[in-house]
């Protein structure tokens, strides 16, 4: 009886371990390249490469029938080398679907296809298999910085920050430390794990590099609040609705701000200018309560 329990669970893992590589092999050759001449040759590799994997599945078939009668720990190895058999597989079709991306359209255009279906699977909250699928077009490119600035939002997402962080530094590298939208990302992490002082050297690293990015000024504003240095934050602010006049994000902020620094007349100043670009802003009628309070 524990015999017949043991195969049962063993053709749903097996069965599971397919539904995986078949799954993942649609991902990978998920490419629009019909249109391309040489890809009827390509579509023959890809059905040998499907019946290669059916005839494995039942050779796993006919071998599981004579594993019914072993005990449990050799029924855990022949599991374990016939998952490693189906990984292989796996590793092959990609290594073929590799080959013909590269020999079948520019090799550009197939990691842009491969990084849209990545931001699908991102969207979807995805994100172990978004984070395959961008190590695949690395391994078609190893130095696509847009593969290796989706990864490291994929690592944030999953908080594992280290993990970010060293993709960000790594990434540093490929664009000789001038891409302030790296810096940026740096410091949105140093500031999700608490580092405030390392949050604002990041930031304020972003903004000598590019000083016309509102968001960039926006975000130091905030880790000044965070850091309670109210007169920072507001003179930061400043800078940012300089940049973005009518941005009702900044014209809150800078509420907020005044209202903290007990200075009426700043706060009702921005009140203005918000009720003027955004009238149906629904914060105006608690901004004019906490106005009146001071």
């Amino acid at each position: 009886m524990l015999d017949v329990f043991l195969v049962i669970i063993i053709l749903l893992s097996l069965g599971f371990i397919i539904w995986r590589v078949i799954k993942k092999f649609s991902l990978l050759t998920n490419i629009n390249v019909d249109n391309l001449p040489e890809v009827k040759i390509q579509r023959q590799k890809e059905a040998i490469l499907k019946t290669r994997l059916e005839r494995s599945w039942m050779e796993i078939f006919a071998k599981l029938q004579v594993l019914a009668g072993p005990a449990k720990t050799k029924l855990k190895g022949s599991l374990k080398q016939y998952y490693k058999k189906l990984k292989d597989i796996e590793k092959d079709i990609k290594h073929r679907g590799f080959e013909k991306l590269s020999s079948s359209v520019d090799k550009s255009q197939a990691i842009d296809e491969i990084l849209t279906t990545a931001k699908q699977q991102i969207n979807n909250e995805e994100y172990n298999q978004a984070e395959e699928i961008i190590l695949d077009a690395i391994g078609l490119d190893q130095h696509n910085i847009e593969a290796y600035r989706l990864l490291a939002e994929v690592y944030r997402l999953k908080k594992e920050y280290s993990q970010a962080r060293e993709t960000l530094e790594y990434l540093l590298k490929l664009t000789h430390a001038e891409d302030p939208d790296v810096y940026y990302s740096l410091a949105d992490i140093a500031r999700e794990r608490g580092n405030l002082k390392q949050a604002e050297e990041e930031y304020i690293k972003s903004i000598s590099l590019s000083d016309d990015n509102y968001l960039y000024l926006l975000s130091l504003a905030e880790v000044y609040i965070d850091l309670e240095e109210e007169e920072k934050a507001l003179e930061t602010a400043k800078r940012a609705l300089l940049l973005a006049p009518n941005n009702p994000k900044i014209l809150d902020f800078l509420i907020n701000i005044s209202i903290i620094m007990s200075d009426k007349e700043l706060a009702s100043d921005y009140l203005d200018k918000l009720k003027e670009v955004n009238p149906a802003n629904q914060k105006i009628a608690e901004f004019i309560e906490r106005i009146d309070s001071l």
